[in-house]
């Protein structure tokens, strides 16, 4: 039986309500763990940083008049971040904006069919972005969802659908007003098996390169923040450009996430990017940024059905560094037994270089990058930088 869905609305989940929404989710999302470890990871992924002081919201669509009931209909993640947006009006100064990351969007399957999922993802614009970017709140949904402390006043957010491109397009903020437009979702991939035999084995430095482990990695990402934030290599096309920073855990999300499934792999995984020497010429050094530079960092996925697969998450590189930038690459995913390399919108000035490696471009079915914009501007009309696998969520 339907539901008037002006009847329901959007809310932050109660502790409860947030157990209830891992445990319904576990059946989609849980291959290969227990429940329990199935919760124990979301436990521990709740005390970094990217989850902390209320950057992490659950939340659910229930019936008003029953806001906490573990009956809700459907439920979603939000993840808060930091973004930056350079408008060509205002000389392409850089400005610091929050913005956020949308997951775990899941209707547990009796409540499918009946416009629950459509219904919340419409709404979820109006507790995570500036309203005062919004059209007036559509009177036939009812009052607005409440709003809640930390969560609004964003100027944009990006989800990665697994559902194609229609489904999250169709849920905007009112109904005349597209959501969340696929941009840009691009891979690259490498087969290891068929790449030559890297010239170094993996080691704490090699030559030009030196290789960061986690606590490295964190670094190169605040740095590579201040780089991005710095830049003045904003597109020139006058379109308004916008990026996610990756400090504040952005990029360490996924690593750490899949951190309990790489335990099996031997030898065990210390090394999380590589950066050229000149950036870090000892352990001791920090790390220093330049236009010269060159890094990646990675994280691995190991599915039960499909290649095992590294994946870049950043990356930096002229053509002339992207051979051994690449042949670094190779190497530490030959250690872990890793059958393909995958890099999302790879840079046009590394296609060649990436063809005469083997490498084949082609556009995904799944985790589709898609973005919303709150602002006067089409979506489509707005550049995304930095388009790479750091920003999943």
């Amino acid at each position: 039986m339907s539901v008037d869905l002006s009847t329901l609305s959007l809310y932050a989940a109660t502790a409860e309500q947030v157990a209830e929404s891992r445990r319904r989710t576990y059946l989609q999302w849980g291959k290969r763990m227990t429940l329990e470890e199935y919760l124990a990871r979301d436990a521990f992924m709740d005390t970094f940083e990217h989850a902390r002081d209320g950057r992490l919201v659950t939340w659910v669509l229930a019936a008003r008049d029953q806001p906490t009931s573990l009956d809700f209909m459907c439920s979603c993640e939000t993840y808060r971040r930091e973004g930056l947006v350079w408008d060509p009006s205002r000389n392409n100064v850089p400005k610091e904006v929050p913005c956020n990351g949308i997951a775990s969007v899941f209707t547990p399957p009796p409540n499918r069919g009946k416009g629950y999922a459509k219904h919340m993802m419409r709404l979820l614009h109006w507790v995570i972005a500036d309203l005062s970017r919004l059209p007036a709140f559509p009177e036939a949904w009812g009052a607005p969802p409440p709003q809640v402390p930390h969560a609004g006043g964003g100027w944009f957010s990006v989800l990665y659908s697994d559902v194609g491109k229609e489904f999250y397009s169709q849920c905007g903020p009112v109904p005349e007003q597209e959501g969340w437009i696929v941009i840009d979702a691009f891979s690259t991939t490498f087969d290891i098996a068929t790449q030559p035999p890297s010239t170094d084995a993996e080691s704490e430095s090699s030559g030009r390169w030196v290789w960061l482990d986690e606590e490295g990695a964190l670094e190169l990402w605040e740095r590579d923040s201040e780089r991005t934030r710095n830049s003045t290599d904003v597109p020139k096309s006058g379109q308004i450009s916008l990026s996610f920073l990756p400090r504040q855990g952005v990029a360490a999300f996924q690593h750490r996430r899949n951190q309990s499934r790489l335990g099996s792999l031997n030898p065990h995984v210390e090394h999380w990017a590589v950066i050229s020497s000149s950036a870090k010429g000892a352990a001791s050094t920090p790390i220093s940024l330049d236009d010269d530079t060159a890094y990646a960092s990675w994280m691995m996925e190991t599915p039960l059905v499909g290649a095992k697969t590294l994946i870049i998450t950043r990356l930096n590189s002229r053509p002339e560094h992207f051979p051994e930038l690449l042949d670094k690459v190779v190497t530490v995913a030959r250690k872990h037994g890793m059958e393909k390399i995958e890099i999302y919108n790879l840079p046009a000035n590394l296609q060649a270089t990436a063809v005469s490696f083997g490498g084949t471009t082609f556009e995904r079915n799944e985790h589709l990058s898609a973005l919303k914009w709150y602002g006067a501007e089409d979506t489509r009309e707005v550049a995304w930088v930095l388009n790479e696998r750091y920003c999943w969520c």
